[in-house]
């Protein structure tokens, strides 16, 4: 009866240790969690200005692109007037 009340005994202890031990972990992990939550908060907080500032950026090479585009046209039109008016200056200093 005494080594069965010894083996019971350690087989307490063991338990009380086991729980000791998985609660530790327990609180441990959960205090590791908060931490990955935070980190992921801090991580979505990042990523928030720079998908703006992408956004915005991409905007504004539409804009480049088609500023660049009207540029072009622009000096597509003064070219073709200008090479319009050359010869009508010709015909105007020839009278």
């Amino acid at each position: 009866m005494r080594s069965q009340i010894r083996i019971l005994s350690k087989g307490f202890g063991a338990l009380l240790a086991l729980k000791r031990f998985f609660t530790c972990v327990c609180s441990i992990m959960v205090s590791q969690m908060g931490i990955l939550s935070k980190g992921f908060g801090a991580l979505l907080a990042l990523k928030w200005p720079f998908t703006s500032v992408c956004s915005i950026m991409s905007a504004q090479m539409e804009i480049l692109s088609k500023g660049l585009r009207a540029l072009l046209a622009l000096k597509w039109l003064f070219t073709s007037v200008c090479s319009i008016m050359l010869p009508q200056i010709g015909i105007l200093s020839k009278s």
